[in-house]
């Protein structure tokens, strides 16, 4: 049944392929229709997502660099959500990813021009440069994208098992989204969890070895896990 799953699922289908014979999020029962209404409507989303894009595009290439400073500040949110919520629409998704990229580029030349040679705008910009750059480098990993959607459906009982779930790379980025307190508690929750699951469980185990990553990234003064 997992031959099903796509090579490169939408957050609904991603949702699923996760609690898919995952003892960690418990009794679930998941089946072929369940999979392909989620297909299809990842799917109807990222035509839809196209559809916008389209119309963003022609915004880019129309934009003037001597806008006003609210149209170009727009301009560059509107190009920031769509790289947020292109990351995590099935398919191969790089060739719209990299255009959303060079957009931006061109949006924050005009306002590298547009501020002259003031230290404190430059520095500004300078740091939100490399806010974005980590940030989308975050969002290379589709379980950040799916925790960042304003509608995901990664619930937050269901938290602690969609990380102990992951990659060690996945886990690692995902876990710079929280509070060191917040990375305590999740780490204290995957441990009760991890207690009495079945540790003959494929699933299980690899949960195991994110535990201990997981630890790993508490190592730092005044903030060690009871």
């Amino acid at each position: 049944m997992t031959k099903i799953f796509s090579e490169h699922p939408g957050h609904r289908e991603r949702y699923l392929k996760r609690k898919y014979n995952n003892p960690l999020f418990g009794a679930n029962t998941i089946t072929l229709a369940d999979i392909e209404k989620a297909q299809q409507d990842d799917a109807t989303e990222a035509q839809q997502f196209l559809n916008r894009f389209r119309d963003l595009v022609k915004q880019a290439v129309d934009f003037k660099p001597a806008a006003e400073a609210d149209v170009i500040l727009k301009l560059k949110e509107q190009l920031d959500k769509s790289y947020e919520q292109c990351a995590g629409l099935p398919g191969d998704q790089n060739e719209i990813k990299s255009m959303l990229k060079r957009l931006l580029h061109a949006i924050m030349q005009a306002m590298w021009k547009g501020i002259g040679n003031d230290p404190r705008a430059q520095e500004k910009l300078e740091m939100e440069e490399q806010a974005r750059s980590q940030h989308f480098t975050m969002l290379e990993q589709p379980l950040v994208a799916d925790l960042l959607r304003p509608d995901s459906l990664i619930e937050e009982h269901e938290l602690v098992p969609a990380l102990l779930s992951e990659s060690a790379p996945a886990m690692n980025l995902a876990m710079q989204l929280f509070s060191p307190a917040q990375q305590i508690a999740l780490y204290q929750q995957a441990s009760e969890l991890l207690k009495s699951a079945d540790a003959a469980h494929p699933a299980v185990q690899q949960a195991q070895m994110r535990l201990t990553e997981m630890q790993s990234l508490l190592q730092t003064p005044g903030s060690k896990p009871n």
